[in-house]
């Protein structure tokens, strides 16, 4: 890895932390994940960690975004809801399992409420990124290979850098999230260690 060609990627002053789907909902027992049969002990023991690094981003990145998945019974499509309920998707839906799980904004931080998995459809996150000069994503969160990858999708086809710390996602599996991060690594973003990334920002690990 050129870390120089990485700082230069990620230089604050264009860069935005995207703190996606850090929600009760895919962390706890009774939430979405719980009821598909997903293992919630990686996304529990990623949201301490994705918490001490935003706190450790905060001191050198002025923009930091949380982004929410937000479920909106009118907005759900013929073919979203045939594929809800053949997936296990569909239920009846409680509202506590929305808020933020550990992880949580500070008052200057902005939060995105979101449609669909990419943080990109139906959202003004293009228009707010592009608005404050934004040219760099540094995607965390869940799950790695589906809002994560979605979002680093349709942001590298907008044109914005994607870089994705491998420790700071994770995916409904080990699996998952290893072919997912390769994907993303091949095709549309970088893949890097936070550490790295906390060098380069001159903040201590």
């Amino acid at each position: 890895m050129n870390l120089e060609k990485l700082k230069t990627k990620v230089n604050p002053e264009y860069t935005t932390l995207v703190i996606i789907d850090m929600q009760r909902d895919y962390c706890c027992e009774g939430g979405i994940f719980d009821k598909m049969g997903f293992d919630l002990k990686a996304p529990k023991l990623l949201a301490p960690r994705l918490n001490a690094f935003v706190n450790k981003t905060r001191k050198v990145l002025k923009f930091i975004i949380h982004i929410k998945m937000a479920l909106v019974s009118s907005l759900r499509s013929p073919a979203m809801a045939e594929h809800y309920a053949r997936v296990g998707l569909q239920r009846e839906y409680d509202p506590s399992y929305s808020e933020f799980y550990v992880v949580s904004p500070i008052e200057r931080e902005v939060i995105i409420p979101k449609y669909r998995y990419s943080g990109f459809v139906s959202t003004y996150l293009d228009q707010y990124l592009r608005s404050n000069g934004i040219k760099t994503l540094v995607l965390t969160g869940l799950a790695t290979n589906v809002c994560v990858e979605s979002t680093a999708r349709d942001g590298f086809m907008r044109d914005y850098y994607i870089v994705v710390p491998e420790d700071m996602t994770e995916g409904t599996s080990a699996e998952a999230k290893k072919w997912s991060l390769f994907n993303i690594g091949t095709f549309f973003g970088e893949v890097v260690d936070s550490k790295d990334l906390l060098s380069i920002w001159g903040i201590k690990d």
